[in-house]
Order: C-alpha cells, then sequence, then structure tokens
C-alpha cells in the first residue's frame, strides 16, 4: 500500500508540472499571436511573419466582391478570405481562401554545343520538401523579385545557378497560372539556348540578401542529359514537379528543338 501511494503522490506532482508547462508554453504563444496581430495592423492582417511585395489578385469580371481578408502573410505569400459570385450566379461564396503568390520563371536550359555531338540540356538531381523524400530531375526555378521582368529573372536565375552560364537566346513558352482557384501566382516558362561559358557575366543589381527567392537549402547535383534522354525522363515522368514537366514539355514542342532534332 505504502508502494502504492508513493507511485500515486509522484503521478500527482507529474501531472502537476506538466500542467504548469502547458499554461506556462499558452501564456507564451497568446503573446506571440498578439506580437503578431499588432505587427500586422500596418497591412491589416490577422497574422504577419514579415511582408508580402507581391502581386495581389482582385478581378471584378471573374467574381470578385467586397474587400479580401488577409489572414496570414510572409515575405513569400499571403492567405487571404475572399468572397466570390460567379458571373450569372446569385450565390457569394464569403469562404474563398486564396493565396497570393510571387510569380516564378522556369528555364529549361542547353548545355554548351560541342561540334558533332548531340545536343544536351543541363538539369538537377535533386529533392523537395513537398517530394515525400524522392528524388527528381529539376529544372531552374525561381522567384520574380518585385519589379523584375520575367525574361531578366529567367537570365539572373541562370547566371546564379548554372556556374557563370550565359545563353545568348531564351524563348518565351508563355506564362500560366499555377492553381486556377486558389492562386498561387503565374509560371512564366523559358527555353534558353546558345550558351557558353565564356561570356561576360552579367551584373542584375539584385542584393541576395534583398532576394525573395532564397538559394535552395537542398542538395542539387547539377548534370548535362542529352535530347534523346531528356525526351525518355519527360515521358517516363522523372519531373516530379507540374511546372517543371510542363516546361520541360513546351520546350521539346518548340522549333527550335524540333528542327535541330530532325
Amino acid at each position: 500500500m505504502t508502494s502504492q501511494r508513493n507511485i500515486f503522490a509522484f503521478l500527482s506532482i507529474l501531472l502537476f508540472v506538466a500542467l504548469l508547462f502547458v499554461i506556462h508554453s499558452h501564456s507564451k504563444c497568446e503573446k506571440s499571436a498578439t506580437t503578431l496581430r499588432n505587427s500586422s495592423s500596418s497591412s491589416s492582417c490577422e497574422i504577419t511573419f514579415s511582408e508580402y511585395k507581391g502581386h495581389q489578385y482582385y478581378n471584378k469580371e471573374s467574381g470578385s466582391v467586397g474587400t479580401p481578408k488577409c489572414l496570414v502573410e510572409s515575405k513569400w505569400m499571403k492567405l487571404s478570405q475572399h468572397s466570390v459570385k460567379f458571373p450569372g450566379s446569385k450565390t457569394v461564396f464569403d469562404d474563398w481562401l486564396w493565396i497570393d503568390y510571387h510569380d516564378r520563371i522556369n528555364v529549361l536550359v542547353e548545355d554548351q554545343r560541342v561540334p558533332g555531338e548531340e545536343r544536351k540540356f543541363l538539369v538537377f538531381e535533386q529533392s523537395k520538401y513537398a517530394l515525400e523524400g524522392r528524388q527528381s530531375l529539376a529544372i531552374i526555378g525561381g522567384v520574380i523579385e518585385p519589379g523584375e521582368e520575367a525574361e531578366n529573372a529567367a537570365r539572373r536565375e541562370v547566371a546564379e545557378e548554372m556556374n557563370g552560364l550565359q545563353c545568348g537566346k531564351f524563348h518565351f513558352l508563355g506564362r500560366y497560372r499555377t492553381d486556377v482557384n486558389r492562386g498561387m501566382g503565374w509560371v512564366n516558362s523559358f527555353l534558353a539556348t546558345n550558351c557558353s561559358r565564356d561570356q561576360k557575366a552579367k551584373s542584375f543589381g539584385i542584393d541576395e540578401k534583398d532576394e525573395v527567392g532564397a538559394p535552395d537549402t537542398e542538395r542539387q547535383d547539377l548534370t548535362s542529359i542529352t535530347l534523346s534522354r531528356l525526351k525518355e525522363a519527360s515521358r517516363n515522368g522523372e519531373f516530379l514537379e507540374v511546372q517543371w514537366t510542363a516546361t520541360v514539355a513546351l520546350a521539346l514542342m518548340h522549333p527550335e528543338v524540333i528542327e535541330a532534332a530532325q
């Protein structure tokens, strides 16, 4: 019995300590949330980690009504609650969650040509947080910084990620919405050709510490693959992100690639 009482007393003390810890943690969270709400007063956002400076969508022709309510924002994105009334409908959806995200570029880059050899293209072998631990082939992707043109962003990203490679031509493949119901910005796809490493590197006037699109923290291995291997990888679904897949497929259908392969 004494042993049982001692165990009961010990468990009671342990429960009391745990309760104090929960109360203390809750108090810290309340203070943190209050700080976030107060810091967002200038942007009228419920929670602000940092200021979002990208494009914010509102289109009456598509059904936007009223004023969107900002819920969470950071330098990367803004989550808002929109009210939407589709043309011809009497129903207003007041709980339409919308994500504003910086527009981006994707670039398939041709490697420097070697006379007499099959054309090659530069891709990464890497993983990403959302890929469930799987390895994927990837192409260059990056954020279009505020005030930056899409092609300039593409040229800057190529210079940054391809070890100083400079490309003479950037073929625009189109601008595409990432998610037609929830936003997530637009992707501008490019094919870069006539590339070499003996051209003088161009300065783009953007300080890396000010870039929204910070360098990847995941490991990525750059590799050069032939046009035949690129086609095979595209058919086999080895580019696991849909933006990479779409840009590669569009590039493979571009006359610059088709005519050279014939």
